[in-house]
């Protein structure tokens, strides 16, 4: 509003008006009739009234333009001006302040709500956010100054993903675009190790173990399968399972003895040519074991390093005599008795010869009672050559030749 000063002239004027005006003074004045009095002076009261008028006039204005006049605190996005104006409601407020209210901005109070001094007025500006969870985008427009901010408005918590941005960050006025992976709380046991707990933004069992840098041998297996999805509290269970080979050395058995004939020695006489001793194999296994404890073992293959061996003795068949058919030549000559002769007249060399009347047997023909007194037993026919040599050398020893007919023969 524009308001202008009228200003009007006075007594003590200089203008041209005043100038010209007579001067009254030494003039004389009738009491019986009015004397014209000057245009000025007759002006001067009138004015002077008209004067207070405006002058009360413009006084009441001004009250009323102060009086109607509010000082108003506007604060957007958190930042607060104060603004002086006339309107009467919000939107005259924020239009004093040249602010405008977009379509995703909130506004406290609303555009109509009438203003008085002192009033606050509140603009949170909108912004747009575009979340991207697990893969899945979703845009809002909030109000929210920063991230976590944002999220908390709509139901998720920043705690629960790993963010691109900092959950901290301020949001621009022209939008922001922010991944978030859902954390999961989940423990692995591998082998037969204890169990570690992790949170972490895999997605399936695979993901994590490389997350963790937990690799797989050939034959190691995974529970559930690295395919599978990881949900809050799931265990992962690597079974570690090895395969490796071993030499074990067993003994043999020391093979049975044996014998070889020996004609070069006596009948009688043995030698023993070789000691046998035991022997002993290599035996290779293939050992399987699941978190380092052995489960199976299966042989592969075996080779001797010792071959086992037996006892061989050699067995003497020299006979300490000559056979010619059926007679037996001994070449003895002991105790000074050709005892060839001695046989070859009793019974031409002959062990199984028998007597014709059946009282007398073997080489050296004896009678059973004789036979049983020096130590023999059975026929004396059936015993072997050397028996009957030697039982007769007894015979002579106690008695000479004297039992023999064909003693002159010895």
């Amino acid at each position: 509003m524009t308001w202008s000063t009228v200003t009007l002239p006075d007594q003590h004027s200089n203008t041209p008006a005043a100038q010209a005006a007579p001067s009254l003074e030494g003039a004389d004045i009738a009491t019986t009739s009015p004397v014209a009095k000057p245009f000025w002076r007759r002006l001067r009261k009138p004015a002077l009234i008209s004067a207070a008028a405006l002058t009360l006039l413009l006084g009441a204005g001004a009250g009323t333009v102060m009086a109607m006049t509010k000082t108003v605190t506007i604060t957007v996005d958190g930042e607060s001006q104060q603004v002086k104006t006339l309107a009467g409601s919000v939107t005259g407020a924020l239009q004093a302040a040249g602010l405008t209210v977009a379509e995703h901005d909130s506004l406290a109070p609303s555009s109509d709500v009438a203003i008085t001094d002192g009033s606050a007025i509140a603009i949170n500006r909108g912004r747009e956010l575009t979340l991207t969870i697990d893969g899945k985008s979703v845009t809002v427009w909030t109000t929210a100054k920063t991230v976590d901010q944002a999220m908390a408005e709509i139901g998720r918590y920043p705690d629960d993903y790993k963010l691109s941005a900092d959950r901290s960050r301020p949001i621009p006025l022209d939008g922001l675009s922010v991944t978030a992976q859902t954390f999961h709380a989940v423990s692995t046991v591998d082998g037969a190790g204890v169990a570690k707990n992790y949170r972490t933004v895999a997605t399936t069992v695979g993901a994590l173990l490389a997350e963790q840098g937990i690799a797989l041998g050939p034959l190691d297996t995974v529970t559930p399968a690295a395919t599978s999805a990881l949900t809050d509290g799931i265990t992962v269970q690597v079974t570690r399972t090895t395969k490796s080979r071993v030499v074990v050395s067993e003994a043999l058995p020391q093979l049975p003895d044996s014998t070889v004939d020996a004609p070069d020695l006596a009948v009688g006489t043995n030698e023993v040519i070789a000691t046998g001793a035991a022997g002993s194999t290599d035996v290779t296994f293939e050992i399987t074991s699941v978190n380092g404890k052995e489960t199976s073992r299966t042989e592969v293959s075996r080779a001797t390093t010792l071959e086992p061996t037996g006892t061989v003795t050699k067995v003497g068949s020299k006979l300490p005599y000559e056979e010619v058919g059926k007679r037996v030549f001994f070449h003895d000559t002991e105790f000074g008795v050709n005892w060839d002769g001695l046989a070859m007249c009793e019974s031409t060399n002959n062990p199984k010869a028998v007597d014709p009347t059946g009282s007398w047997y073997g080489m050296f023909q004896f009678d059973f009672a004789t036979w049983a007194t020096v130590g023999g037993s059975g026929n004396p026919a059936d015993a072997p050559a050397t028996e009957q040599l030697m039982r007769a050398k007894l015979l002579y020893q106690s008695r000479g030749l004297e039992p023999w007919l064909c003693g002159w023969a010895a």
